[in-house]
């Protein structure tokens, strides 16, 4: 059930980055970020926890206006996860 949760969370995660990418809901986008901190820092000695980390630094550039085509990288990493984990 958690790792449900966890999926729909990376889902989530991935919508508000992307929304994030052409600078809408900023705020909130911010709290999934930290939400991704947490988690990756939790479950650290996962690749999957590494890529999140990486995606945490990636989500504070673009809601700090730092944008470039790689953001489209974690946006479909974050999703596939999220999809993947609610099928499992």
């Amino acid at each position: 059930m958690i790792i449900k949760i966890l999926g729909l969370l990376d889902i989530i995660s991935g919508v508000f980055l992307g929304l994030g990418y052409f600078g809408f809901f900023k705020e909130v986008a911010l709290v999934f970020a930290f939400y991704l901190l947490v988690k990756s820092i939790i479950f650290i000695k996962g690749f999957a926890s590494i890529v999140d980390l990486i995606t945490t630094i990636i989500f504070f550039l673009v809601i700090y206006g730092i944008n470039g085509v790689w953001v489209w990288i974690f946006v479909l990493w974050l999703l596939q996860k999220g999809f993947i984990s609610l099928l499992g």
